[in-house]
C-alpha cells in the first residue's frame, strides 16, 4: 500500500507544479504582450482605459512604452495628457488610439501589428479621391561623411499620386543633426528638425497638386555630435493630409569619420 500512496503523492505534486508553472507563464505572457495587444471592445472605466492604452504607445525620446508613473520627458507627458483628454471625453479604445495616432503618427505605436491594424481601420474611411503621398527613394546611404567637411545633403522626390491636393504641414527628424525642408515650385520652405526641442516652424504648409511632385531636401551635420564615429541611422517623418499614410517616413544612413 505504501508504494501506491507515494506514487499518488508524487503525481499530485507534479500536477501542482505544472499548474503553478502555467499560471506564471500566462502572467508573464500577458505582461510581455500588453503593449502589442489588439484593440478590445471591453467596457472599461476612463482610468482603466488609460492604463490599458498608455503602454501601446512609446516615448519618442527613449522608445519605451508610456508609463504615467515613470514619465521620462516632456514629450511623454504630452502624449499621456492627450490620451487622458480623449479618454475623459468618453471615446472608445479604438477612437482614442486612432486620435492619438493621427496626432503623433503611426510609429508612436509600440507594436507593428497594432500599427497595421490601425492603418487598416483608417483606410476604411478613406475617400477614393484622396491625396496619396509617395516618396522615392525611401532610403539613402551617404557612405562616408567627414566631420571636417561639414554639412552634407541629399534629396528625395515627393509625388502626389492621388486625385486631390496633397497638403504637407509638418516634418520632424529623429535627431537635431538631421534636418529637412520641402522645395516646391522652386521655393525652399522652412527647416524642420527634432520636434521635442520646440524649434520647428508652426502654421506652415505646402500644396502638391495631383500628378505633380516636389523635393524633400535632407541636411546632415556631423558636427552636432562630433564625437560619434561609425554607422549612424536617422529618420525623417513627413506629415500630410493623405488619410492613410499621413505620416510618411524616410531613412538615411552614413558612416561618420573624422
Amino acid at each position: 500500500m505504501m508504494p501506491n500512496k507515494n506514487i499518488k503523492l508524487a503525481i499530485i505534486s507534479i500536477g501542482v507544479i505544472i499548474i503553478v508553472a502555467l499560471g506564471i507563464f500566462a502572467i508573464g505572457s500577458r505582461k510581455n504582450n500588453m503593449q502589442g495587444a489588439a484593440i478590445t471592445e471591453t467596457k472599461l472605466s476612463p482610468d482603466e482605459l488609460k492604463n490599458e492604452i498608455y503602454p501601446k504607445f512609446i516615448c519618442p525620446c527613449c522608445g519605451q512604452p508610456l508609463d504615467k508613473n515613470n514619465i521620462c520627458c516632456g514629450a511623454a507627458k504630452e502624449r499621456i495628457d492627450y490620451i487622458d483628454t480623449l479618454a475623459d471625453a468618453g471615446l472608445s479604445e479604438k477612437e482614442i488610439i486612432i486620435g492619438a495616432v493621427k496626432k503623433y503618427g503611426i510609429t508612436s505605436l509600440a507594436s507593428s501589428s497594432l500599427q497595421e491594424e490601425i492603418k487598416e481601420e483608417i483606410s476604411k474611411s478613406a475617400k477614393e479621391d484622396s491625396p496619396k503621398i509617395v516618396i522615392e527613394p525611401g532610403y539613402y546611404n551617404f557612405g562616408d561623411v567627414s566631420q571636417s567637411k561639414g554639412i552634407t545633403t541629399t534629396t528625395f522626390t515627393i509625388k502626389n499620386e492621388g486625385k486631390s491636393e496633397l497638403v504637407i504641414d509638418s516634418m520632424e527628424s529623429s535627431c537635431m543633426c538631421t534636418t529637412a525642408s520641402v522645395i516646391n515650385n522652386g521655393e525652399e520652405g522652412p527647416i524642420f528638425g527634432m520636434s521635442m526641442h520646440g524649434n520647428n516652424p508652426k502654421d506652415w504648409q505646402t500644396v502638391i497638386k495631383p500628378g505633380e511632385s516636389a523635393e524633400l531636401k535632407i541636411y546632415y551635420d556631423p558636427n552636432v555630435h562630433g564625437e560619434l564615429r561609425g554607422l549612424i541611422t536617422r529618420t525623417i517623418d513627413i506629415y500630410s493630409n493623405d488619410p492613410i499614410n499621413f505620416q510618411k517616413q524616410v531613412k538615411i544612413e552614413l558612416n561618420q569619420v573624422a
